[in-house]
């Protein structure tokens, strides 16, 4: 793994690396490294296989940080592969010619945190949300619960609880119910 980190490093700009385990590696790279650091450890490393892709949505700091997971499936050991860009306009290259089925995991972070891939084959396509309107559910600053407040009936009998305050109340910790402080007024219906 140590000569695949090696080359990322001397051909790419690498803004940090560590050891998770001993069968993964992080590595995070600039954004302008992303898609040919990607290229390079699919055509020229034994890390052929794309298992993951994901994002993180850092709200505070306006950005989102996409990991994508490849693998040497003869030595089963996984490189993570880091780039952060910014919330506003989020855009990357697409991979689905490096990897297929890389499509697919595109397709989910477009419709659920409003990443676009550039070059994508479905780009525009619905595939999950297919009758959605609201913005992109993943996002840290999407309302769930004014949208279900504006999208379903109250159903008799059933009150809603925040999520910081059941916390509190299943497991008893302090700091998390009303009588620690923390949240202001719990935010529940009690």
């Amino acid at each position: 793994m140590k000569q695949v980190v090696d080359g990322l490093k001397e051909q790419f700009k690498v803004l940090g690396e560590r050891e998770q385990r001993a069968d993964l590696y992080v590595v995070e790279v600039a954004f302008e490294s992303l898609r040919p650091a990607l290229e390079w450890l699919r055509r020229q490393t034994p890390h052929v296989q794309l298992t993951l892709l994901s994002a993180v949505d850092w709200l505070e700091e306006g950005e989102f940080e996409l990991t994508y997971l490849v693998t040497d499936p003869g030595r089963y050991v996984t490189l993570a592969v880091g780039c952060r860009v910014p919330r506003d306009g989020a855009s990357v290259p697409t991979v689905w010619d490096l990897w297929p089925q890389a499509v697919t995991y595109e397709q989910e972070l477009t419709e659920m945190f409003g990443i676009a891939f550039e070059g994508s084959p479905r780009s525009g396509v619905p595939f999950i949300l297919e009758s959605w309107s609201a913005g992109p559910p993943m996002r840290r600053d999407f309302d769930t619960a004014a949208y279900s407040r504006e999208h379903y009936e109250d159903v008799p009998g059933r009150s809603t609880i925040d999520a910081r305050t059941r916390v509190g109340q299943e497991t008893g910790e302090k700091g998390y119910t009303k009588a620690g402080g923390v949240g202001g007024d719990g935010g529940g219906d009690e």
